[in-house]
């Protein structure tokens, strides 16, 4: 995996990579352009290698987030035995990984990235970044301590994993602030169409609620397929809201956001 990230604190967009033997930074200059890689990678962890922890993009997501406050990004992985955490210091290097957390990992149910889609991201305005997770029973979340740490997984809605029909290999589900209030609701897009699952902050979330008839996997909602028809959350009007798009067979398809529902054109 590789990532565009400020890792500095600068403005600036620098390329992360998680390679065979670690991670890999080339840091963006004031002209645009990226440093050559040094000898050594930034951290010996995180890699594919044995060595670097065996880490593979199929089954151990990794992130990029600020974990702690300080406006530096950490590295999160999810292994098999769980979670991992490099924090970064005041100098940009990466500390060797802690094991932060018993949840998320293969050995727990997690059996693949597609499968359980998990995010890295602050549920509550200006809190830490959680862990939220599509595991096999539903929707199951981490808060964030603000020190590189995480509370207790707790499973907070029985929706949107294996257990109620939703597969990896046919229905995306996102986290995005579909209301504007500044909370992260989650978006699924099931067999007959999409549903939403608005946020209530520190980690949790309403009932799913069905919200477009399209987009879906079904024959009625479009036939859309992963493999086949890229969809998307984008402010594509300038209201401040995100509306739903979707590249399907004919076309490019959009669905205007409303608020609590989306209407097609």
């Amino acid at each position: 995996p590789r990532f565009l990230a400020d890792t500095t604190g600068d403005g600036r967009l620098d390329l992360v990579g998680c390679h065979d033997d670690g991670v890999w930074v080339s840091l963006q200059d004031e002209d645009g352009k990226f440093a050559p890689l040094s000898d050594e990678p930034a951290l010996r962890a995180f890699g594919h290698a044995e060595d670097a922890g065996g880490w593979q993009a199929d089954r151990h997501p990794r992130f990029l987030a600020d974990t702690t406050g300080d406006g530096r990004l950490d590295l999160v992985g999810c292994h098999d035995d769980g979670v991992w955490v490099s924090l970064q210091d005041e100098d940009g290097t990466f500390a060797e990984p802690l094991y932060v957390l018993d949840e998320f990992g293969v050995e727990q149910g997690w059996s693949s990235v597609t499968e359980h889609p998990r995010f890295l991201l602050a549920t509550t305005p200006d809190g830490p970044a959680d862990l939220v997770g599509f595991g096999p029973q539903g929707v199951v979340v981490a808060r964030g301590r603000g020190d590189g740490t995480f509370g207790p997984a707790r499973l907070v809605l029985n929706d949107f994993g294996q257990a109620q029909g939703w597969t990896g290999a046919r229905h995306p589900r996102l986290l995005a602030d579909v209301t504007g209030d500044g909370l992260l609701d989650i978006v699924g897009f099931g067999d007959e169409g999409v549903w939403v699952a608005h946020g209530r902050g520190e980690g949790r979330f309403e009932q799913a609620q069905f919200v477009c008839r399209g987009f879906g996997y079904a024959d009625d909602a479009g036939a859309w397929r992963v493999g086949r028809h890229p969809r998307f959350l984008a402010d594509v009007t300038g209201d401040g809201r995100l509306d739903l798009v979707g590249f399907g067979g004919p076309g490019v398809y959009v669905a205007r956001n409303l608020f609590r529902h989306f209407r097609t054109r």
